[in-house]
Order: structure tokens, then C-alpha cells, then sequence
């Protein structure tokens, strides 16, 4: 009688952290599922920067986020009803799901060592066309970019008056999105302006900055992939001894 009682309490231990991992699972796939519709919405104004790379991610994270969702939801139903069949599913589709994991973190990874290239041509290539057309996508986005790292220029801001093209921009100005406090002209005849006399701008550059922002966020991704990963093994191994004490019942 004790064997059984002991037997029944791990069953149901297994069927509770089945719940609530899947549960959390379950949660953590709508999340991405939305996260990569705002991506998808969101990320056209950073297309110039990040080389047309939103829309893929986006779509990843739909397709990943709804699966996960699905999965979790399956594996909820499974340990409920500790269904055999719909538990082997579980874990073979989850098995599945970490392989694929797996060979998206490695490509991560290696796009994430293209980073600062593809970001310093989109920024250069910008700083050539830059007119200052606020209805001018790549403008529009470099102002942005300034206004939210507190930078000027793609190096520093001297970049207003060497890399730039005299036939898009005057080279005495830095934008007005270079300023401390923007207001409108603040940056207007910058470098031909006594130093005493010029207007408080920010004069760091934004390519390392924004670097430094994206590969802060793989950090924390990947910090978040692994512990989610983990999660996945424990939830097999689990999903695996609730078929085995199941004794292949269907139901």
C-alpha cells in the first residue's frame, strides 16, 4: 500500500510540473508569438540599419511562438489526462523543437559577429545620403538612433563634416538631433561657430553604442534560450516517465 501511495504521490508531482512548465511554456510562446508581430509592425524602421533582417526574424518568431504555444498546450492536455500517445508526440515534436533551437543559437551567433560590419555600411551609406529630410527613411531613422543613444554621427560628430556629401548637407551643420537640448536649428553652423558660443551636443558616435545595445540583448536572448532549454529537457524526461508509468494506456 505504502509502494502505492509513493507511486501515486510522483505521479501526480509529474503531472503538476508538467502543468505548470507547460503552462509557463504555453505563456512564453504567445509572448514570442506577439513579440513577432511588433517586430513585424515595428521593424521596417530599422531595415535600413539592419540590412532588410526584421522580416525573417519576425516570421521565426511567429512560427516558433505559435508551435511553442501549441506544444505547451499539448503537453498540458497529456499530463492530464496522462494520454500515452499524446505524450510520445510531445516529446518527439519538443525534441525536435530544442534541435532546432540549437541550430538557431548557432546562427545567431555567427550573425551576431556580422553585426558591427553590417551596422557600420548601413551608417556610412547614410551619412553619404543624408540630407536631412525627415521624410527620408534612412534620415529619419539616423535621427531617431541619435535622439535614443544620446550620439552624433556614426564615429563621432565630427562625421557631419567629413563624411557627408556637400551636395546633400551642409558641412558647417550637425543635425538638430545631435543637440543635448533639441530645438529646431540648434544645430545649425556647428563647426563654423566659436567653440565658446556653440550649442551643448552630444559628440560620442553611435556605431558602438548601438552595437553595444544589440549585443547586450543576444546576452540576455541567450541567458534566456539556455534556462528555457533546460526547462525542455526536464519537461521530455517528465512527459517520458509519465508514458512509462501510463503503461501505454490510450485514452
Amino acid at each position: 500500500l505504502s509502494q502505492g501511495i509513493r507511486m501515486g504521490f510522483g505521479t501526480g508531482l509529474m503531472k503538476t510540473l508538467m502543468f505548470v512548465f507547460n503552462g509557463i511554456v504555453w505563456v512564453l510562446g504567445l509572448v514570442l508569438f506577439v513579440v513577432g508581430i511588433v517586430v513585424l509592425v515595428e521593424g521596417k524602421n530599422w531595415n535600413e540599419i539592419v540590412d532588410n533582417k526584421t522580416v525573417p526574424v519576425s516570421v521565426m518568431l511567429l512560427v516558433v511562438g505559435l508551435i511553442i504555444a501549441i506544444v505547451g498546450f499539448l503537453g498540458c492536455v497529456g499530463a492530464m489526462k496522462q494520454n500515452g500517445t499524446m505524450l510520445l508526440i510531445y516529446a518527439i515534436v519538443l525534441g525536435i523543437i530544442i534541435i532546432l533551437q540549437c541550430v538557431a543559437g548557432i546562427l545567431a551567433f555567427i550573425f551576431s559577429d556580422e553585426t558591427e560590419e553590417i551596422v557600420s555600411k548601413k551608417m556610412s551609406d547614410s551619412l553619404k545620403t543624408y540630407s536631412g529630410d525627415t521624410n527620408k527613411t534612412s534620415d529619419h531613422l539616423f535621427n531617431i538612433i541619435m535622439e535614443e543613444f544620446d550620439c552624433c554621427g556614426m564615429t563621432d560628430f565630427n562625421d557631419w563634416a567629413t563624411k557627408t556629401s556637400a551636395d546633400e548637407w551642409t558641412k558647417a551643420n550637425v543635425p538638430d538631433s545631435c543637440c543635448v537640448k533639441m530645438t529646431s536649428r540648434c544645430g545649425w553652423s556647428y563647426f563654423t561657430t566659436k567653440e565658446e558660443n556653440r550649442e551643448d551636443i552630444h559628440k560620442e558616435g553611435c556605431l558602438t553604442k548601438f552595437v553595444e545595445a544589440v549585443d547586450k540583448n543576444y546576452k540576455i536572448a541567450g541567458i534566456c534560450a539556455i534556462v528555457f532549454l533546460v526547462i525542455q529537457v526536464i519537461q521530455i524526461i517528465l512527459a517520458c516517465c509519465l508514458r512509462s508509468d501510463a503503461k501505454g494506456v490510450l485514452a
